[in-house]
This record gives C-alpha cells, sequence and structure tokens, in this order.
C-alpha cells in the first residue's frame, strides 16, 4: 500500500504495543524465516533509526523474535519470545547500524544462519499500520509490500534457466506482472522475484 488507509492507520491484530516497532517487526522476522525456508539456528538483528532507540521499549527485539519463531502478530507469545529461543535451539544477537538515508527510518537487517553454515540476510521497513516492505535480499533490490502474489527463487545461474520458470507460470495460466533476477555474488546461482497477477 503507498496510500494512507484506515488498516494502515488502526493497524493489524496484534499484541502491541506499536503497529511499526511490534506487528511490523514480527513480519519482518517471520519474513525473513520463510525466506531462508527453515528454522535459522544464529541470527544477527541490526536495528536503523527510530528503531535503535526504541526497540526494547517497543518490544521489538520480542517481537522479531516471534516472527523468527514464526509467529503471527496476535500471538500471545510474542511477550516472551525470548524465552521460545533455547527450544527451538536459535541464538539471536541485537546490534544498532546506520544503514543510511536511503533506507526508512524503521529499517532492519536481519542476518540468518543454519547449522550448515548456510545463510541469507533481508533488509525490511515497516511503513506503519503492521505493512512492509521487503528492500533488499541478499544484495538485491526489492520492492516487495506483499500486496500481490509474489514467488522468490534462488536457482542456478544458468542458460535458459528463467525461459524454465516462466514457463511453468504460464502453463497455470499466471500473468506475470513483473520479474527481476540478479546473479547472487561469488555463486553460481541468481535470485529471482515474479510478481504474479490473481
Amino acid at each position: 500500500m503507498t496510500e494512507d488507509s484506515v488498516f494502515r492507520l488502526l493497524g493489524p491484530k496484534m499484541v502491541g504495543p506499536s503497529s511499526s516497532h511490534t506487528a511490523g517487526a514480527v513480519r519482518i522476522g517471520r519474513t525473513a524465516r520463510l525466506l531462508f525456508g527453515k528454522q535459522p539456528k544464529e541470527v544477527d538483528v541490526y536495528f536503523h533509526g527510530s528503531f535503535e532507540d526504541t526497540w526494547r521499549g517497543h518490544g521489538s527485539d520480542k517481537a522479531v523474535i516471534g516472527g523468527l519463531l514464526g509467529f503471527k502478530t496476535f500471538d500471545e507469545r510474542i511477550k516472551e519470545a525470548d524465552k521460545y529461543t533455547k527450544e527451538a535451539g536459535m541464538h539471536v544477537r541485537f546490534k544498532k547500524i546506520k544503514l543510511g538515508k536511503r533506507y526508512h527510518p524503521n529499517s532492519i537487517k536481519i542476518e540468518v544462519m543454519g547449522e550448515n553454515e548456510d545463510s541469507i540476510y533481508v533488509i525490511a521497513e515497516s511503513v506503519g499500520g503492521g505493512d512492509i516492505v521487503i528492500r533488499e535480499i541478499m544484495g538485491f533490490k526489492t520492492d516487495i509490500t506483499g500486496s500481490n502474489v509474489t514467488i522468490i527463487l534462488r536457482h542456478s545461474d544458468l542458460v535458459g534457466t528463467l525461459s524454465k520458470i516462466t514457463g511453468v507460470i504460464s502453463s497455470f495460466e499466471l500473468n506475470i506482472l513483473t520479474i527481476r533476477s540478479k546473479d547472487i555474488p561469488k555463486k553460481e546461482e541468481a535470485l529471482t522475484t515474479i510478481e504474479i497477477e490473481e
């Protein structure tokens, strides 16, 4: 959503106190987990802008942990999410970061790692009302709001791969709105985002 709406002003069903610093933070953590594809083991969370000074008071740390554990914004366990990390085998560190002026003041960078040293990082913005925008995945600039169905693929960077991917999508009679692809540095892989018309 780019315009203010009653849903952004009121926010989603959530554990408080803040739709931006709590509900948005849950969704950013949950998105990082979904993109990683499994329960992370080691996580570094970097708070930028307004999060730098308010993350403890607004419970943004517990909110991100809740998202990383797969909790939804209204899950009461968010208030004590840090208690569930040991059971999940997850260790989380919190730090402050200055990402630069081009990033929204409610931005979070999350680096997640697994047991086999596999890792990804995500930079996302909490833009109000619990809404988020994914701005970067592994150095790949994005603009994912969740307003359209979005497919995110990490795949071999081989000739013809994108043609095969779009062919499969077309076979289901789905219309592609946008497609972006970029090589992942130092790997023979690429990251592709595809928005689908519902």
